[in-house]
């Protein structure tokens, strides 16, 4: 524990002097929030694979196993299929963008519709950072012997002051690292289980996949629709895009990130099934963890350790900092300048210690990030692609779809923990058909023409 403890510490240690060496770079609120739009194929690639293999989606899904077995599968996978999707309107989304994905919406739809999401928006990140800490604490408790509460204090302080730091291009470097940590410990993991386990993982059948009976089709297309779909329409992967080095790196970098989503999709399925049959533990990193424990030799520990820590990092830095802009947004009222760069930071620290009280106070991993996809996907999903495709709605029909969708998609997932659970999957179908029927009932006519104009105005 001594080694793996040393190693944590020149790990983190890393991770803030990459921050202070960016600090110097960000000339201004631009390279601050977009890198100067100078991101290349490698970095952006690296930043959105490790924004997505997150702490929270990673060890969730590991930890799921016991439930869906191989099923878990398919969090990747849908995440794969998100981005797919969003691949052809890659050239739009970088044309049209800015700084974040209610500046895009504010293009589609007008002030309104970005005031709402501008404050819808961060209240649901909050829950995602909120999510990566606790997996974070878990991390540091179960591996390096941590307390809880100060395993939570210490990966935020340790994200937050590098993101304050540096902004995206501190993000853009770490998140590069990070990626080939993550991608490399989640290799050194299936190796060893598959070697525990005297069979090659590619002969072991993932039990339950694609479907068991605690994972049908229709969960399937609840997946689809609450957490794939924020792959298509995600701020956290709209500012990776609004950071790349033109169109073409933008593009090629998505399909990238898409392809390498699979295979690693069908490594933390195995590894879901493995940590299931070691020990049937599950929960909270546990399997994980057991996983970790029974099948690695001593030397890989610690770099597992870090793999899993760059995870949860990784997704924890890009959300508080698009969540910050959108805050510093709202408060500097639209006029962004070298007083929004300070204040910008000043949020940075607040949410980011606002997000381990929330941590502190609360412990569960999954339940936590899904519900707050299911308000995101049920709120944005549909105004952004409709919006994208060319159907612009009038500003109230707009805000009522974001509230309306977001709010009965909320109630849905609150309503999966109750004696009332059967009703959870029709309630998050009607939250889309909802925010869909006041789109359409609030649409503009001859929409795309407009959306035409203001790309030849803004020189696209």
């Amino acid at each position: 524990m001594l080694i793996t403890n040393l190693i944590l510490i020149v790990y983190l240690l890393v991770l803030i002097y990459i921050g202070l060496r960016s600090y110097a770079r960000v000339e201004n609120y631009h390279g601050f929030f977009v890198a100067h739009k100078k991101g290349n194929y490698w970095q952006v690639t690296g930043s959105l694979v490790a924004t997505i293999l997150g702490g929270s989606a990673v060890i969730g899904a590991i930890d799921a196993g016991e439930s869906m077995a191989g099923a878990s599968t398919w969090f990747m996978l849908s995440a794969a299929i998100g981005l797919l999707v969003l691949w052809p309107l890659t050239g739009k989304i970088t044309r049209m963008g800015r700084f974040t994905l209610p500046d895009l919406l504010e293009t589609l739809h007008g002030p309104s519709a970005k005031q709402i999401a501008a404050y819808v928006i961060p209240i649901a990140w909050l829950g995602i950072v909120a999510a990566q800490l606790i997996a974070a604490a878990r991390i540091l408790q179960s591996f390096a012997g941590i307390d809880y509460t100060t395993g939570v204090v210490l990966a935020g302080m340790v994200f937050t002051l590098y993101t304050i730091a540096g902004g995206q291009i501190s993000i853009l470097k770490t998140d590069f690292l990070q990626a080939i940590l993550i991608v490399g410990g989640l290799l050194l993991l299936t190796f060893y289980s598959s070697k525990y386990l005297h069979q090659p993982s590619g002969q072991l059948t993932l039990p339950g996949f694609p479907f068991n009976q605690h994972f049908r089709p229709v969960d399937l297309l609840i997946l689809l629709i609450t957490y794939a779909t924020t792959f298509t329409v995600g701020p956290d992967i709209y500012t990776r895009l609004f950071c790349a080095n033109g169109e073409k790196v933008a593009r090629r970098a998505l399909l990238t990130t898409a392809l390498i989503l699979i295979p690693v999709a069908f490594m933390i399925g195995y590894l879901s099934v493995t940590g299931t049959l070691l020990n049937g533990v599950a929960g909270q990193g546990a399997s994980l963890v057991e996983i970790s424990h029974r099948v690695l030799p001593p030397w890989a520990v610690p770099l597992v350790v870090i793999a899993l820590l760059s995870a949860v990092l990784s997704s924890a830095d890009t959300t508080l900092l698009s969540a910050s802009i959108i805050i510093a947004d709202i408060l500097s009222k639209n006029h962004f300048g070298e007083k929004t760069l300070k204040l910008t930071r000043i949020i940075i620290l607040l949410t980011g210690m606002f997000s381990i009280v929330i941590a502190t106070q609360m412990t569960s991993i999954i339940e936590m990030l899904l519900m707050a996809l299911a308000v995101y996907s049920g709120a944005f999903i549909l105004p952004v692609l409709l919006g994208l495709l060319g159907i612009r709605s009038k500003s109230v029909y707009v805000s009522m779809a974001i509230l309306s969708g977001g709010g009965i998609a909320l109630a849905g997932k609150i309503l999966q923990y109750t004696q009332y659970g059967h009703w959870s999957n029709t309630l998050i179908f009607v939250a889309f058909i909802i925010n869909a029927s006041l789109l359409l009932m609030g649409r503009k006519p001859k929409s795309h023409k407009k959306i035409n104009a203001i790309c030849k105005t803004d020189g696209i």
